[in-house]
């Protein structure tokens, strides 16, 4: 009987070097699209790192280093919410420096400047991590005390006053602020009324003589009931 004729092994297997030169063929045909996927990743990290970056600057003042007005009108909109929702007082204050024209006629605008940068370092330095410190006009700062009521506002803005009145711009002239403040026992409709109403209080300690405080618990028949 004649056996049958094996099938030859040449069409079954290819041989290695035959394997080796396509796996080759492979790995280079895939290694300029790994080489592309890669740098792009690459660029839209950085893309999107330079974009966070550009966001958090756009919410910094450039001069001081703090929140600014734009960034401060997110935050306390997000805190008058909080309020709303779970019933915590806050306090907002409303700083507004002394005869600071005089600093930058006296001294000069480079040193107004770094009184400026002082006041931010100085206010953020007396008050918790959790209040924001922002500057929002040219001599201006506010100061968000979230989940504060009007006794713990006292000292606390006591403290900022007093800080404040510690700067020398110069040998024998001190520094002095008038300061607005707003305890809110029931959010208010609007960041714009909050800060109106900090505002108004301003203009009447510095009507009042300066280097002084008006303070004002708002709504506060509401929030005894």
């Amino acid at each position: 009987m004649v056996s049958g004729a094996r099938p030859s092994p040449h069409v079954i297997f290819q041989p290695a070097s035959t394997v080796s030169e396509s796996a080759t063929r492979l790995v280079l045909y895939l290694l300029p699209l790994v080489l592309a996927l890669l740098l792009c990743a690459g660029l839209v990290a950085r893309l999107r790192a330079g974009f966070d970056r550009e966001r958090a600057l756009a919410r910094l003042d450039q001069l001081t280093g703090v929140p600014n007005v734009r960034a401060f009108y997110e935050l306390a909109t997000v805190e008058i919410e909080r309020a709303r929702r779970y019933q915590h007082p806050f306090t907002v204050a409303f700083i507004d420096l002394d005869e600071f024209k005089l600093v930058n006629g006296h001294l000069g605008r480079t040193a107004g400047d770094a009184v400026l940068r002082t006041v931010a370092r100085t206010i953020s330095a007396v008050t918790r991590a959790s209040d924001v410190v922002a500057r929002v006009g040219g001599d201006e700062f506010v100061v968000l005390f979230p989940e504060t009521g009007t006794a713990p506002a006292r000292l606390a803005i006591e403290k900022v006053r007093q800080a404040v009145s510690g700067i020398v711009p110069a040998h024998g002239w001190r520094l002095s602020a008038s300061i607005g403040v707003a305890t809110y026992l029931v959010a208010p409709e609007s960041v714009d009324v909050l800060v109106g109403t900090a505002d108004q209080l301003m203009s009447a300690a510095k009507r009042s003589g300066k280097n002084a405080v008006s303070h004002e618990t708002q709504n506060e028949a509401v929030g005894a009931r």
